[in-house]
């Protein structure tokens, strides 16, 4: 992916439809900052589904995290549940960065199938 140390959405997101070409029959695999990704992308465009390992909801006040533009407003539930077929959530409840609560938010306002470790 381009642009990997703050993983800017203005990068990612154009790479994904233009170069990888993630369509109706993808499934968008992402981590961290490419499950943000996988988010925001669903939000424009329809894939077969997203499956989300370590995502937020904020940007936990970090200040690379706020740079990457995926936080600059509201997550678009709606949209991102019309185009994809399904969720998946994989978190960890002893996840240093990220907060179980913040995980099983984005588990639940996206009504996914959410898979926790501990």
């Amino acid at each position: 992916m381009p642009d990997p140390v703050i993983a800017r959405e203005k990068f990612w997101i154009p790479f994904m439809h233009d170069e990888l070409k993630c369509d109706e029959n993808t499934v968008i695999i992402g981590h961290s900052s490419g499950a943000e990704a996988a988010k925001r992308y669903a939000e424009k465009y329809k894939v077969l589904g997203i499956v989300l390992v370590s995502s937020c909801i904020t940007d936990l006040g970090m200040e690379t995290e706020r740079e990457s533009g995926y936080y600059s407003r509201p997550w678009q539930w709606d949209k991102i549940k019309e185009n994809t077929k399904f969720i998946v959530q994989f978190g960890s409840t002893d996840d240093p960065f990220l907060p179980w609560k913040e995980q099983q938010e984005v588990a639940e306002i996206g009504r996914a199938s959410c898979r926790e470790r501990v």
